[in-house]
C-alpha cells in the first residue's frame, strides 16, 4: 500500500485451529510489512457447555443455594481455562505477525467472552463493526457435504451477513 491508499484495518479472528494457524500465517505473508494496515486479532471464547449451564435444582433452599454456589465455581474456572487457551492463541498470532514485520503498534489483541444468543457469525460481524474494521479474516477447514449440511458453515454465513464488508475465507 503506498501513501495514495487508505488504510486497511482488518479483523483477524483465531482459535487454537490448524485452520486459524492458516489465516494467520497468510495474513502475516501478505501484509507483514505494509504501510497503513491495523489489524485486530480476535479469539471469541466458547459458549458454556450445556453441563455448566443450569443443575436440577433442589426443594430444600440451603441446598440450592449450595448448589447454585458449587455450578458458579465450575462456570468460573471452566472460563479460566478457555481464557488462557485463547491467551496462548492470541500470543502465538502476535508473535508471527511481529516475525512477519507487523509493527506492536498496528496490532490490537483482545478475547470476547463467551457468545450469548445470535450466533457466531453475529456476534464476528459485530466485532468487526465496532472495531470499524472494513475486512474479516478466518480460516475454515474443508468440510464433508454432509457435515456442512448439520453444522452448517461460519465462512459462508460471514459472507452471506457480512454486507459492507470485505471476507476473506482462507483453507
Amino acid at each position: 500500500m503506498d501513501a495514495r491508499q487508505a488504510s486497511l484495518k482488518l479483523l483477524l479472528v483465531i482459535d487454537d485451529s490448524s485452520a486459524s494457524k492458516r489465516a494467520i500465517a497468510y495474513v502475516a505473508r501478505m501484509l507483514g510489512r505494509r504501510k497503513g494496515v491495523h489489524l485486530c486479532v480476535a479469539h471469541l471464547l466458547p459458549p458454556l457447555p450445556s453441563r455448566l449451564l443450569e443443575f436440577g435444582g433442589s426443594e430444600d433452599p440451603d441446598e440450592e443455594t449450595r448448589l447454585d454456589a458449587g455450578l458458579k465455581m465450575r462456570q468460573a474456572r471452566w472460563l479460566a481455562e478457555a481464557k488462557k487457551t485463547a491467551q496462548r492463541a492470541l500470543a502465538a498470532a502476535n508473535t508471527t505477525l511481529r516475525n512477519a514485520g507487523v509493527p506492536r503498534s498496528a496490532i490490537d489483541v483482545q478475547f470476547s467472552d463467551a457468545i450469548a444468543g445470535g450466533g457466531i457469525a453475529n456476534r464476528l460481524l459485530e466485532v468487526a463493526r465496532t472495531s470499524n474494521c472494513d475486512t474479516v479474516v478466518v480460516g475454515r477447514e474443508s468440510l464433508s457435504w454432509f457435515r456442512e449440511l448439520v453444522q452448517g458453515d461460519l465462512a459462508e454465513e460471514l459472507v452471506r451477513r457480512g454486507q459492507g464488508l470485505t471476507i476473506w475465507v482462507v483453507e
